[in-house]
């Protein structure tokens, strides 16, 4: 009978040790989990798309607190990259990573409500939702890469990693960007380096009323929430025919003529503390003086030809 050597059995058993009987299940089962929300997210948008109208208060209300999670797989993602580089946190790396991806889900999901039950639309506000959505899933990636290098500590593993990190962070780049813009405007970035603007023309009453002052106050606004990157409600104010079309209340938003019946004047006249007023709380408001301007222009017609002279004459015989 061969005597039984206790130092080899325990090295066998070690060595039994460094590849858990677990982990291809275990990898498998993760890779799956991520191509189902990888799918769900894929097809949440197609359910609950960005049409500019609004739904129940209660699903919008919950889509709000997109804006506050959007925050933690924007700060989390770009510390991995240091968690690789620095050994002594390099095994903290894969639940750093399992934070951003779970936070990061979770902004897509609240940040399609929102879009879908609070009003939004247009093409800045679809190229966000999809760069974003992109990014989550290259995400996903990342983690399941992460966790199969970690296993198997295959060289084409690691450099497949690297370069699925290195493009999540470039889409979330970008997906960023375009609900910072969202936000803040097209110009927030650059608007401090541009050079100085051209003084505009003197107004005179041979000015257009229209392209003088009425044009420049709804740019100033207006556009922000009603432009072809984001029509909220559906309505768009960046070009004169759709400011007469109106949104999806289905109320014109300018009636030449007849105050009652634009929507845009309602709106701006609205008590300060009502929920319906424009531009909303929090919002610069408008000037009384631009507010009796725009009533005024309504009023004599809504022309893009008028002139402040004749828009000053038109009202005088109207009283």
């Amino acid at each position: 009978m061969n005597a039984i050597n206790p130092e080899r059995q325990f090295m066998n058993t070690e060595h039994n040790t460094d590849k858990p009987s677990g982990s291809r299940p275990t990898g498998a089962f993760t890779l799956a989990g991520g191509i189902a929300v990888s799918l769900i997210l894929l097809f949440l948008p197609f359910f609950f798309p960005p049409s500019g109208q609004t739904g129940p208060d209660t699903l919008a209300g919950i889509g709000r607190f997109h804006l506050l999670v959007l925050h933690f797989p924007a700060a989390l993602f770009p510390l991995i990259p240091l968690f690789e580089i620095f050994k002594r946190l390099r095994p903290a790396a894969l639940p750093l990573i399992g934070l951003a991806v779970l936070s990061a889900i979770a902004a897509c999901i609240l940040g399609i409500l929102l879009a879908a039950h609070d009003g939004f639309s247009g093409a800045l506000v679809v190229k966000h939702m999809w760069s974003c959505i992109a990014a989550t899933i290259l995400a996903i990636f990342v983690f399941i890469l992460k966790m199969l290098y970690q296993q198997s500590r295959s060289g084409a593993l690691g450099g497949i990693y690297f370069i699925t990190l290195f493009a999540a962070l470039c889409t979330l780049a970008f997906g960023s960007h375009q609900g910072a813009t969202l936000v803040h405007g097209e110009a927030f970035l650059t608007e401090k380096f541009a050079p100085a603007a051209v003084p505009p023309e003197p107004v005179t009453e041979d000015s257009l009323a229209y392209a003088a002052l009425i044009e420049p106050i709804f740019r100033d606004h207006c556009y922000a929430c009603h432009s072809v990157a984001k029509a909220k409600g559906g309505f768009r104010m960046d070009a004169f025919e759709k400011i007469l079309e109106g949104g999806d209340g289905g109320m014109p938003g300018i009636e030449p003529g007849n105050l009652e019946d634009s929507e845009v004047h309602y709106r701006i006249t609205l008590d300060p503390s009502s929920k319906g007023i424009m531009p909303p709380a929090g919002e610069k408001p408008l000037a009384p003086w631009q507010i009796e301007l725009i009533g005024k222009w309504i009023q004599s017609g809504a022309s893009r030809t008028i002139t402040l002279g004749e828009l000053n004459q038109n009202v005088t015989r109207v009283r």
